[in-house]
């Protein structure tokens, strides 16, 4: 019975999140656009909103492991970021959409990483929690999010998105509220495990580095993909229709996900969806077609589901469990961070200099780079735990 009432805690808390991240992330282009900027300046914003990543991903998840609980620190981020994205809407300038992006993003930046930290471990409690199960529920909040949100600002602003994730955010706090502290299975003596060592294992080393390599594409993507869809004549509508399908398509893969992992092993899995991202941003390349490119977003089902449940799942053997809030941290942080840093500065000067087909083409050739230095994995896979 508790676990029951966890398990729908933490789902309906998964679907409220990405509910509120639909808010704010499919339609960050077009605000950048409405504002006027440059396609050199919107990627710079792109990559400050990547650089905090890298620097407040992993210190979120630092501060959880060791000083705060997972559930205080969400607390914290999500009400401050509830506040902050109001100072979106007042700016027209470059530089005050930057200040606004650091404001906000310092806060917003740790909530994924914190559900997801979470969410493990509430799962090794309890068997029957799996996390591919629990997550397809916030890829369910985000589909539903951003068409909603694509037909309403069509017909009123880009502003009211912002207010949107500000109202909905009250809906997470009360959710948050259900998950008991017990739940977090948070220690009353935090670890006195450093965190940092595991940065000497040479698995994770090169696990973190594919994981740097693939976010270069798969940034670049989620930041550029509307573009993509202009150049083949959508429009705001499409848009929220095409990231109503990019969520949609994770669902039923994180639902059997678990089952996948456990045929083929969390690694294999991994290195699947870096073979898969190759062909689907190749793929966009081949038709100028509104409809097809579209549906060709139905790929990132069995591409980001793969990456994050069989990377998470292979780092987590990696770690000790005193030490995974960071890790998953890290993960994150170089996932939404460094490398999509990289992808969305040279994202910007690629489609300046080039078009944005010829972005697409250097994103696939990058997924097989990252395919190529996980495969490195394969021949190291007799060393499967840390030595800290």
């Amino acid at each position: 019975m508790e676990e029951k009432k966890i398990n729908r805690n933490l789902s309906s808390l998964f679907f409220a999140v990405y509910w509120v991240f639909a808010c704010y992330t499919p339609f960050l282009l077009l605000y950048l656009q409405d504002r006027g900027l440059s396609y050199i300046q919107i990627g710079s914003i792109f990559a400050l909103n990547s650089a905090i990543n890298v620097i407040f991903q992993p210190l979120w998840g630092y501060l959880t492991d060791k000083y705060i609980s997972i559930k205080k620190a969400l607390y914290i981020s999500t009400i401050i970021s509830a506040i902050t994205i109001f100072l979106f809407i007042p700016v027209n300038k470059y530089f005050g959409v930057v200040f606004a992006t650091i404001c906000f993003v310092i806060f917003q930046s740790g909530i994924l990483p914190l559900m997801d930290s979470l969410c493990y471990k509430v799962s090794h409690k309890y068997n029957n929690i799996k996390y591919g199960k629990i997550r397809l529920m916030g890829s369910a909040g985000y589909a539903f999010s951003s068409f909603l949100l694509g037909i309403i600002i069509s017909r009123t602003s880009i502003n009211i998105a912002f207010c949107l994730y500000s109202i909905f955010t009250l809906l997470i706090i009360i959710l948050l509220s259900k998950v008991n502290i017990s739940d977090e299975i948070h220690e009353k003596k935090k670890s006195k495990v450093q965190p940092l060592k595991i940065l000497k294992n040479t698995n994770i080393l090169l696990f973190l580095l594919s994981v740097t390599i693939i976010s270069i594409s798969y940034g670049a993507n989620s930041s550029y993909v509307g573009v993509l869809l202009q150049e083949v004549g959508g429009n705001v509508q499409n848009l929220g229709l095409l990231w109503f399908v990019v969520a949609i398509a994770e669902i039923p893969v994180f639902f059997l996900i678990n089952r996948l992992i456990t045929k083929i092993g969390a690694l294999n899995t991994y290195l699947l969806s870096l073979a898969l991202f190759a062909i689907r941003f190749f793929l966009c390349t081949l038709w100028k077609n509104t409809s097809i490119i579209i549906i060709i977003q139905f790929l990132q089902g069995f591409t980001f589901p793969l990456l994050m449940a069989g990377g998470l799942d292979y780092l987590c053997s990696l770690v000790p469990a005193e030490a995974r809030s960071f890790s998953i941290s890290l993960m994150s942080a170089l996932i939404f961070g460094l490398g999509s840093l990289i992808g969305n500065i040279g994202g910007g000067i690629i489609i300046d200099s080039f078009s944005v087909f010829s972005l697409y083409q250097m994103m696939s050739v990058i997924s097989l780079i990252s395919l190529s230095v996980a495969l490195v994995l394969k021949k190291k896979r007799g060393s499967q735990t840390s030595s800290l």
